[in-house]
């Protein structure tokens, strides 16, 4: 006698179980990713902070070793801030796939539909549980938001150092207040056209596949 199997059901749980998976494994690389970032700019600040104290070593060593330092941080800033932006939105593509399968669930049993607190595609208002349009508030104190503002203090303060040593010191100043806002909208760009670009490609596979809300 063949067993009695509800073989969507069951494919559907264990994708579902897959997206847990692999919805973790992003969120444990990008937590370690940022942890690593700033615990190579918190030695780089104390290193550089011993070495203008104590004043040594002297001569042209000193600024070198700063400089050597600002440039390691920045640049490995630069590339954790790609990746952390490649993860989260790697990250809302498993959460609306996610949301996708529970709205499967939900309308095969339409009884158990309000007991399934998670949003689903037949929710009113943002289908996913972490909307794509938001305030860019939002995306600065996220993690590649934090990241980018510590890039754009080390530029900010790379551009006021090189113009100290040939002007005057309002003018470094003056350079450092425009350069520092001006990377941090740059950056906060590359994660908002990112985030956009992946909702006009959601948008067109859930449109697609048909998969728009039934609530109208």
């Amino acid at each position: 006698m063949a067993q009695d199997t509800d073989v969507p059901l069951t494919i559907a749980l264990a994708e579902y179980e897959h997206l847990r998976e692999l919805s973790r494994a992003v969120h444990d690389q990008s937590a370690a990713r940022f942890t690593f970032f700033l615990a190579v700019a918190s030695a780089a600040t104390a290193v550089s902070a011993g070495l203008i104290t104590t004043g040594s070593p002297d001569g042209w060593v000193r600024p070198a070793v700063l400089a050597g330092l600002g440039v390691l941080v920045l640049l490995l800033g630069i590339s954790v801030f790609a990746r952390q932006v490649e993860l989260n939105d790697r990250g809302r593509r498993y959460a609306v796939a996610a949301t996708v399968l529970r709205t499967y669930l939900a309308r095969r049993a339409p009884d158990l539909t309000a007991y399934v607190m998670m949003p689903t595609l037949d929710d009113h208002g943002p289908f996913a549980p972490e909307p794509f349009r938001r305030h860019w508030f939002r995306d600065l104190v996220s993690q590649a938001g934090m990241i980018a503002l510590l890039n754009s203090v080390l530029l900010g303060l790379a551009a006021a150092l090189a113009v100290l040593a040939a002007g005057p010191p309002w003018l470094a100043i003056t350079v450092a207040a425009l350069v520092v806002p001006g990377s941090v909208a740059a950056h906060l760009r590359v994660i908002r056209r990112r985030i956009a670009r992946s909702a006009d490609r959601v948008g067109t596979v859930l449109a697609d596949r048909r998969l728009a809300s039934t609530t109208g």
